[in-house]
């Protein structure tokens, strides 16, 4: 009788804790930010692996970045496949498989925030690429081309569903108010006429702000600030919030890149030290990018000789660099890319994931049900 017990007691002991379902969710992705690069942006920003916050997350997994017409993914198709839970083809935003880029839509999917923003919850993006980039636009837009630039901006203001999201923080002002022009359209006089004027810093958010879009020239913000921001206007809702924030982090600059992948990072050990236990923060990446740590050791810093290898390239022309303990080559790799996670639902974060399955943890966390 007393081996019964001890069996079921330990059966028991290994089960995930149970845990309500999740009031918000905040997803992190780094653009380009896989494995590699993250452990490159440990060695960088610490002086030893395993010091970044994504590395001690309690839950880990491996995730596919295959899109349905390749090996390789880009953004447009990575993001499509997290936050709608299908894939598709390269370049597409938000649209099936039976899309032909810049030919011909395919269906339409409906995205983690739009079933949010359905369900009445509150909504915000975060990006240091253009708020028309393929990352956060994916989450409000639909195209067949991820270049299209004006129709990507112009349905910020015509959401399908809900009030659109709350709050829009990003780069991109000069890109995108050349292609609105090119639509006969001001950015500044359109975007006031529609009810939310292109803001141009984090500094002319108003503190009594329940919604805010803001359109900056440069990618140069304090990340800590805008999710500080953000957050404190989705929070006011009772009834919960989804908020993604996309940093990119692609090493085709690797001094860049590197170090702003330690940015992200500090920013999901802070977001998760100060959101509260009913959260779900998921962090993973979009696709993996051709970055590798190839020697070096601890007495010398991990990029020595990095500005003279850059220089010589640029001297001759080539987009790859290569110095005695890293190498860079300037394209989009295949391999899989971390996610890691913690708060309800995270226990489902595991071994060998399709992206798409990012899709149902954030649903099941949330309580939702796809239609």
């Amino acid at each position: 009788m007393l081996r019964v017990v001890l069996v079921v007691s330990m059966a028991v002991a290994v089960l995930p804790l149970a845990q309500g379902p999740a009031k918000n969710v905040v997803l992190f992705l780094a653009d380009a930010g896989g494995i590699p690069v993250i452990n490159a942006a440990s060695l960088q920003g610490y002086g030893a692996p395993r010091r970044l916050f994504v590395q001690r997350m309690p839950n880990i997994g491996l995730s596919d970045t295959t899109p349905t017409d390749g090996f390789v993914s880009d953004s447009a198709a990575g993001m499509t496949a997290i936050v709608t839970g299908q894939k598709t083809k390269n370049g597409v935003i938000a649209q099936s498989a039976e899309v032909q880029r810049k030919v011909s839509d395919g269906k339409p999917l409906k995205t983690i925030l739009e079933y949010a923003e359905e369900r009445g919850m509150s909504t915000g993006i975060i990006t240091n690429d253009a708020v028309t980039g393929a990352t956060p636009a994916t989450l409000y837009a639909k195209a067949n081309d991820r270049g299209l630039t004006a129709l990507i901006y112009q349905q910020i203001f015509t959401p399908r569903f809900g009030d659109g999201p709350e709050v829009i923080i990003g780069a991109g002002r000069p890109a995108i108010a050349k292609a609105l022009i090119a639509d006969k359209i001001d950015i500044d006089q359109w975007s006031t006429e529609k009810g939310r004027p292109a803001l141009r810093s984090l500094d002319e958010i108003e503190p009594s702000a329940t919604r805010a879009l803001v359109v900056m020239e440069s990618a140069a913000f304090d990340l800590q600030r805008a999710i500080r921001t953000t957050v404190g206007i989705l929070s006011r809702n009772p009834r919960g919030y989804f908020l993604m924030v996309e940093w990119d982090t692609h090493t085709d600059n690797v001094r860049r890149g590197l170090d702003r992948m330690v940015q992200i990072d500090q920013a999901i050990e802070r977001t998760a030290a100060s959101t509260g236990g009913d959260t779900l923060i998921l962090f993973t990446a979009d696709h993996s990018f051709d970055f590798r740590v190839r020697g070096g050791d601890p007495t010398q810093p991990l990029l020595a000789g990095l500005d003279q290898a850059e220089a010589q390239a640029q001297v001759e022309g080539r987009t790859d660099v290569r110095t005695r303990a890293v190498q860079m080559t300037n394209n989009h790799t295949g391999e899989e890319v971390l996610v890691a996670a913690q708060g309800p639902g995270a226990h489902r974060v595991k071994g060998y994931l399709a992206n798409t399955d990012l899709f149902g943890i954030m649903m099941d966390a949330l309580g939702f049900k796809a239609n």
